[in-house]
């Protein structure tokens, strides 16, 4: 797995969402940079959550990790509840920003049925066109925030692209992880998230042990991109209480 690592400090490591690379991330990282090691790990195109979370064991024991902060967004969250079910000993905490831990209703999974479809039939393009208007906020769809979200869909590539949806369709639940772990666990959420909003982070904080609940405003589903000093401020405020092993 290609990981990119900038800073020094305890690991800090931010997974990505569907369809984003690096870039989803990189605001927020360069902010946290002076007190964590913040790796970047290329964790799309698996086609498995499962084996996206254990290629990111992977790289903890690559960097001889022991304990590291695990931020999942969207994707990123699923991959965290995976690598929560498998390796919490390789967590010291985890923050699950824009995400949820339960399954897709049949609505949903329809849905993304139809985005492999148009994936299949060379519509890639109008799939991250509606993607990016279906993750932003309202006042952020218009403007480079788009035109970035679209450049990044490219550079995963409709192959990447589609084995994530289906992992994402097949994924089941994570209740029972979030039920389950003794690690301290953050729930974030942007302010206008139109798929994950706040409310679906206070569902999972009140089914888990230790919990936080954080609101990000002016973002949408990808707050790292639209509010990204808020953001930062809401995981350094998480992780840098200096109570972890």
């Amino acid at each position: 797995m290609e990981t990119r690592i900038h800073g020094r400090g305890p690991v800090l490591v931010l997974v990505p969402g569907l369809g984003c690379d690096d870039r989803l991330w990189l605001p927020v990282g360069e902010r946290l940079a002076g007190e964590f090691r913040v790796v970047y790990p290329s964790v799309w195109g698996r086609g498995s959550l499962a084996r996206a979370a254990d290629e990111l064991a992977g790289v903890l024991d690559h960097i001889e990790a022991s304990h590291a902060f695990v931020v999942g967004l969207s994707m990123g969250g699923y991959i965290t509840f995976e690598l929560l079910r498998r390796r919490p000993d390789r967590i010291a905490a985890a923050a699950l920003v824009d995400t949820t831990a339960f399954g897709d209703t049949p609505e949903r999974r329809v849905k993304r049925d139809q985005v492999l479809d148009l994936i299949r039939r060379g519509g890639f393009e109008q799939v991250l066109e509606t993607f990016a208007a279906s993750v932003l906020a309202p006042y952020h769809r218009d403007g480079p925030l788009r035109d970035l979200v679209v450049e990044m869909g490219r550079a995963v590539g409709p192959e990447a692209f589609a084995a994530d949806v289906a992992a994402i369709r097949d994924r089941g639940s994570y209740e029972d992880v979030v039920e389950q772990t003794d690690l301290p666990l953050l729930f974030a959420a942007g302010e206008d998230d139109p798929l994950t909003p706040p409310e679906v982070a206070e569902r999972m904080s009140r089914l888990a042990r230790q919990a936080r609940q954080a609101v990000i405003p002016r973002a949408g589903h990808l707050s790292p991109l639209e509010n990204p000093e808020a953001t930062a401020r809401v995981l350094q405020e998480f992780f840098g209480r200096g109570e972890w092993p």
